[in-house]
């Protein structure tokens, strides 16, 4: 038989910090009605896939299943980070850099390419052909969203800038 937990064990700070963004995002939304057209798409966007996430990770703390003693053991044993998955983190970080310095050489999007592929495979993640693809689609999303929909300036970069005249 499944015990029923109380009200206090579903409400936990987890969904408390959910339902404050969800408010935080409808007050945000609200004041982007007064920016004109254009400046107002993306934020709008922007605050639409935070508040969509933020509903959905909410309806995941209310149902999420109880776990007994032995499962909540078994997390404990899992926080553990070994040294090799600690590096990971500050060589994310040093690759932020790199972004940014890809960013002023090759542009937005070629250096948003190579920093997906590189950042991927860092991570773990060794299929070349999926990250290959992925990056790509990626890549693609950020220009048509940029320079097609929000007809925004992209950066081209220094090596472009300087070929193309």
């Amino acid at each position: 038989m499944i015990k029923r937990p109380n009200m206090s064990s579903i409400f936990s700070v987890s969904f408390w910090i959910d339902l404050g963004l969800i408010v935080l995002g409808i007050f945000l939304f609200i004041l982007t009605v007064d920016y004109p057209e254009m400046a107002g798409t993306f934020p709008r966007l922007v605050l639409i896939m935070i508040m969509i996430v933020t509903l959905l990770d909410m309806i995941v703390t209310v149902r999420k299943p109880w776990k007994d003693k032995a499962v909540e053991n078994t997390r404990q044993k899992d926080r553990y980070v070994s040294p090799r998955q600690q590096l990971k983190v500050f060589y994310m970080a040093g690759l932020v850099f790199v972004f940014f310095f890809l960013i002023i050489l090759f542009g937005v999007i070629l250096g948003a390419f190579i920093f997906m592929i590189i950042s991927g495979w860092t991570l773990g993640y060794k299929k070349i052909k999926y990250l290959f693809i992925s990056s790509v689609i990626i890549t693609v999303s950020v220009h048509v969203i940029f320079k097609v929909i929000m007809k925004s300036f992209l950066p081209q970069g220094l090596i472009f800038t300087i070929i193309g005249g």
